[in-house]
């Protein structure tokens, strides 16, 4: 006896393919997150330039503050209305943290909470005060 080989049926394929196209995330949560991730870019720039600085690493400092002053920019032309409520406040943060003591020896700086990795002292993100 003769099999037919059927052929109108497509092999499964090896990779699993989704049943429905995959979540995209709105504008306005692509925004949203977008705007998280800018101020967090320039938080922590303008945390590793107040270090580097206090460590005497100039070159190092110099590099960080231009990538900071073009995230600043980018968050100014971006998000016009919000970024300015927000600014002085980031400004605020940044003078406690030049007022702050630094040892001499970077590793064992108690200030320099980025670089000696302790979990307690992560940075959050600040939300613009409501009027």
């Amino acid at each position: 006896m003769s099999q037919t080989i059927r052929t109108d049926r497509q092999a499964p394929s090896a990779v699993p393919q989704p049943r429905r196209p995959t979540w995209q995330p709105s504008p306005r949560q692509r925004r949203e997150q977008d705007w998280k991730t800018l101020v967090g870019t320039y938080r922590l720039l303008s945390r590793l330039v107040v270090e580097r600085t206090k460590h005497r690493f100039a070159d190092s400092a110099d590099t960080l503050a231009r990538q900071a002053v073009l995230v600043e920019e980018e968050l100014e032309h971006c998000y016009p209305t919000r970024w300015p409520r927000l600014h002085p406040q980031l400004l605020l943060e940044e003078a406690e943290w030049w007022a702050e003591e630094h040892d001499d020896e970077v590793i064992s700086c108690t200030a320099c909470r980025l670089q000696n990795g302790v979990a307690g002292d992560r940075l959050e993100t600040l939300l613009p005060r409501r009027r």
